[in-house]
């Protein structure tokens, strides 16, 4: 039994059947499929931790650089439908140095304050020292004693007042 032909072509009917819903299904990932390792960005590292299908992974500057404003250190694995092979996303991240003036700014700025609060710890110190010395240092008063008028008189022995005689 013949299958049937589409006229004028030639081919079988079924066979062009099968190949339009192979290009219409999805693509399937063979298991075990993995991205390489991902492209090196300048002055960025990135520590992959899970190289499969569809993980997502970000890059860090290195120190001294920050993130350009408006780009984004992600990168994700994907699968390129045409070769059915998995590849990164390319980052579109661009590391920047860190402006020397920006840094030393905020070295002054954490450097004035430091020396603003030990100032301060230092006065509040000085004065509570000075209130205790203060009052530490004043005499108790104490109250002398009435004399009497009159002057004292020298004692003149006498008999009387020695019995042993």
């Amino acid at each position: 039994m013949a299958s049937p032909q589409l006229r004028g072509c030639g081919v079988h009917a079924l066979q062009v059947l099968l190949l339009l819903l192979l290009l219409l299904l999805p693509l399937r990932v063979m298991p075990g499929t993995t991205c390489p390792t991902p492209i090196s960005v300048e002055h960025a590292n990135i520590r992959v931790k899970n190289y499969s299908v569809n993980s997502r992974e970000r890059y860090v500057c290195n120190f001294g650089f920050k993130r350009k404003a408006g780009t984004s250190t992600l990168t994700e694995c994907v699968i390129n439908k045409n070769t059915n092979s998995a590849h990164w996303t390319t980052p579109n991240l661009k590391c920047i140095k860190v402006s020397p003036s920006s840094s030393k700014m905020t070295k002054v700025a954490i450097s004035t304050s430091v020396l603003v609060l030990l100032v301060g710890a230092g006065v509040g110190v000085f004065l509570a020292w000075y209130i205790r010395s203060r009052q530490a240092s004043r005499p108790r008063s104490v109250e002398m004693e009435t004399m009497e008028a009159e002057p004292m008189s020298v004692r003149t022995s006498s008999t009387e007042d020695d019995p042993g005689t």
